[in-house]
């Protein structure tokens, strides 16, 4: 019956506990069968509170006497080779019996007049230095020449708080743990909890420490009431053959397939000689292996070993917790295996090929080419593609639904659509594959894509901007000239006409409305005399009047046609005209009317005489 199990035992109802007692010792016989316990196989150390309250003062129950029969009976159950070693302890520990063999009953009768000669009263309950001192004795037997072999079982049995008003620098219980490496997981270490009302909490984070490698245990059995059997059912946790481990952590850290798991170091230790063997139980068939260990581990007898632990993740695992079950047992001994559970965390694979994907040119408003991406993937389910960074006004054509993943290499084909409102650019954004496992971190591609625009498109944007272009040039003309666009359009479809007026001064005219001729009604840019003023054909002579830019300036030239004109009472072949020139053709006087636009100084007039 291992330890672990006790405290359940001292719950069960009479009958169950006297079967659960009848199966122990059949146990027990067939063990003793099984195996030859070695010679002086315990060393007990038994602490006894002998407190006051151990007998009832301060109300409490009288249960020092039933505790002294106890510690009587582990003196009889005590074998031929076992030691036994007594402290009592109130406001000081106090070395009763210091390691004495059992090699007769002379022996255990000497214990037992130890043992009735306790008296229970001490004023307080020096509980932390009642445990180093057990501990202290506990290495010193670890210590001697035939300690391989040998079990140490240390008993407490106290029936409340500790109490340690008044004690100088007393020694509290946690500062004990200290000691505990120093064990090397070799003793058993049982606190019997007597009292009736208030339990001492200290004791259990102190048995359940892990230096202690699950060989510490806090026994309820309030007032003693199974005092009587506790010796009958702590020594078979001592003599049964049994595996213990302990595990710094039962998770092992999260590992690449095709990788090798790092060392979990597992703490193993038994109560006799053995050699361990490791089996890998894998439910899930997810083919990961275990690699043994490159020496053969053997336990020697209480004595903690260190039992590395690796395992080979295949290339090909998939992604995820794979629940594994590790099972130690030992070799031509009747010891239960153990199982521990080893959940690995196997870190989920995904990558992709290529890295850059160049997409060539492509006419706005219509697809790419498809480009082919390889997603090399130990995990199953379904992932998105998605454009990220500058993709404004492209999308994916291909995939347009969700990909499918399976472990392996999968071929996605992978097409892009540019929106027809795209202008002509270089355009470099992230294509990015993201699975639908939280576990996994996305993955990312370049993409390279040259946008080209139509051409009839091209044609429209220029003339747009040749039509700005006019409009900014027209504003700018119209500012300048001073005129509205309506003015200068016909401003410009005057420009090459004849402007001013013909006076007629000799001979004058018969109506007065056929004195002046005007020019600018004429809209013509060249027009002879003679079509105006009809008597100028007697004449036998002609002339023609003509518009002419000079320098950017418009000008108007009269031209002899035939016979003799006279501009200002100058013979002219040509001469330009300015406002109030006098014009003579035979007996015809005309008078040139051109507003603004007088004849400058007789050096600059450009006249060419005949």
């Amino acid at each position: 019956m291992s330890f672990r199990y006790f405290k359940h035992w001292l719950r069960f109802s009479p009958i169950q506990k006297i079967i659960v007692l009848a199966l122990i010792s059949i146990a027990n016989l067939s063990a003793a069968s099984a195996q030859t316990t070695p010679k002086g196989g315990i060393d007990w150390i038994l602490v006894v509170d002998t407190s006051a309250s151990m007998r009832g003062i301060g109300g409490t129950k009288n249960i020092f006497e039933p505790v002294k029969n106890s510690v009587n009976e582990f003196v009889n159950t005590a074998r031929l080779g076992d030691t036994v070693t007594i402290y009592s302890f109130d406001q000081d520990v106090t070395l009763n019996a210091n390691d004495v063999s059992i090699t007769s009953n002379a022996d255990r009768g000497k214990l037992k007049q130890i043992i009735s000669s306790l008296q229970a009263q001490g004023m307080r309950t020096h509980t932390g230095k009642a445990v180093q001192k057990a501990l202290e004795h506990s290495a010193l037997l670890n210590k001697r020449a035939d300690a391989l072999g040998r079990t140490v079982s240390i008993v407490f049995l106290t029936d409340g708080l500790e109490d340690v008003r008044g004690i100088p620098n007393p020694i509290s219980i946690p500062s004990n743990t200290k000691l505990l490496p120093d064990q090397q997981c070799k003793p058993y270490i049982f606190f019997v909890s007597l009292g009736l009302k208030e339990h001492e909490k200290q004791l259990n984070d102190f048995a359940s420490n892990p230096a202690l490698c699950g060989k510490g245990e806090v026994l309820r059995d309030p007032g003693g009431v199974q005092l009587n059997k506790l010796a009958e059912n702590i020594r078979p946790v001592l003599i049964t053959p049994k595996l213990d481990v302990n595990l710094p952590t039962t998770n092992l850290q999260p590992v690449l397939p095709g990788t090798t798991t790092e060392p979990l170091n597992i703490n193993g230790i038994s109560n006799v000689n053995g050699k361990v063997s490791l089996q890998l139980e894998d439910p899930q068939q997810s083919g990961i292996s275990l690699i043994p260990p490159d020496r053969t581990i053997e336990l020697v007898a209480n004595q903690a070993t260190v039992i590395p632990v690796r395992l080979q993740i295949p290339a090909e695992a998939k992604g995820g917790v794979s629940s594994l079950r590790l099972v130690l047992a030992i070799a031509d001994q009747a010891t239960a295996p153990i199982t521990i559970d080893l959940p690995i965390t196997i870190k989920s694979k995904l990558q992709i090929e290529p890295t850059k994907i160049d997409f060539g040119s492509i006419e706005a408003g219509k697809t790419t080419e498809t480009q082919s991406l390889l997603v090399n993937t130990n995990i199953s389910g379904t992932a998105s593609l998605q454009l990220q960074g500058n993709s404004k006004d492209v999308s994916i054509a291909e995939p347009s639904a969700a990909i499918s993943l399976e472990p392996g290499v999968t071929k996605i084909p992978v097409q892009l659509q540019v929106n027809d409102s795209n202008f002509e650019s270089d355009r470099t954004f992230t294509l990015v594959l993201t699975a639908d496992n939280p576990i996994v971190s996305p993955v990312s591609a370049g993409v390279h894509l040259h946008i080209l625009m139509p051409l009839a498109r091209k044609i429209i944007i220029w003339l747009l901007l040749g039509l700005l272009v006019l409009l900014i040039a027209l504003i700018v003309v119209c500012l300048i000239q001073r005129k509205t666009p309506l003015e200068l359009v016909e401003h410009f479809r005057n420009r090459k006409y004849l402007e001013g007026a013909l006076v007629v001064l000799e001979p004058r005219p018969q109506l007065s409305e056929d004195e002046e001729i005007s020019l600018t009604h004429q809209h013509k840019s060249k027009i002879c005399l003679s079509e105006l003023i009809p008597v100028i054909g007697g004449t036998n002579s002609d002339a023609e009047l003509v518009t002419v830019w000079r320098a950017g300036k418009k000008n108007i030239d009269l031209h002899c046609l035939k016979g003799v004109i006279f501009v200002n009472t100058k013979n002219i072949n040509t001469d330009e005209l300015y406002d109030e020139d006098i014009i003579e053709i035979g007996n015809v006087r005309l008078q040139f009317n051109w507003i603004e636009h007088q004849r400058p100084s007789e050096l600059s007039s450009g006249q060419t005489n005949s």
